[in-house]
């Protein structure tokens, strides 16, 4: 499985994509006091679940997140709040034929995930935040195939629609296709990495926010395609989107 970021640019609002590694990273690790807390924007019967100390992965007891909405291979999943612990470990489930877990939050604070994240299978796993999106020094993604973490206000498929954390809908039917759009409607919140690139473990990496900084030392191996992508500080307020592909195999 590959990710590619395709470069558009908005000449009203001067956009660029750019990739950046930055050895400052912007705020400090919070303790995730409320954990992972389902929203009610989801209609009842396909609202998430997290269900603690309910499954097992690699032998370990973890936490699971259930339920969703399911869109033929997108599930969808919308949270008031959502932070991983030191020492939590917590996946999503991955039920047959989905490809893509897509995940907001819609909550006036920020994640922090200080422990480790996955899924329990193939799927590729979006997290969008408006709010922004901070990994601690002992965070973890045990994801097999493709991790996007984004500060964008909601991802777009196609001429499907949209599914945005700022102005928060049910998933349209039509949502059936892989996201291709990030959408921006303000500047948007920071992503800090304090753990190396690498020990995040995932073999195709994008982190995409306003300033997106990672700890000095982390090392872009062979075996991970990491692409770190900011929005440029003098750009105005407005809508713009980047182009995102996923070319599965």
């Amino acid at each position: 499985m590959t990710l590619d970021v395709l470069k558009r640019y908005n000449t009203q609002l001067g956009l660029a994509l750019c990739l950046a590694i930055s050895g400052a990273y912007a705020f400090s690790v919070k303790q995730a006091n409320a954990q992972i807390t389902p929203d009610t924007t989801l209609p009842t019967a396909e609202r998430s679940l997290f269900d603690q100390r309910s499954g097992q992965v690699n032998g370990e007891i973890v936490d699971l997140i259930k339920g969703g909405a399911i869109r033929d291979i997108n599930l969808f999943h919308s949270f008031l709040e959502f932070n991983v612990s030191e020492g939590q470990r917590v996946y999503f489930a991955n039920p047959a034929g989905i490809e893509n877990i897509i995940s907001r939050v819609t909550g006036a604070n920020p994640s922090n995930i200080l422990g480790t994240l996955g899924v329990n299978g193939g799927a590729n796993l979006f997290l969008i935040n408006p709010k922004g999106i901070l990994f601690g020094e002992n965070a973890k993604l045990d994801v097999s195939g493709s991790f996007v973490g984004t500060t964008a206000d909601g991802i777009g498929f196609g001429n499907q629609g949209v599914f945005s954390a700022s102005n928060p809908e049910p998933p349209s039917p039509l949502l059936t296709v892989n996201p291709n759009v990030f959408f921006f409607n303000q500047i948007p919140s920071n992503i800090t990495s304090q753990a190396k690139l690498e020990k995040l473990a995932v073999d195709n990496l994008l982190l995409l926010g306003g300033d997106v900084e990672v700890i000095e030392d982390s090392k872009i191996s062979t075996n991970l395609r990491a692409t770190i992508n900011r929005y440029p500080a003098n750009a105005h307020y407005g809508q713009f989107f980047l182009a995102l592909t996923l070319d599965m195999i």
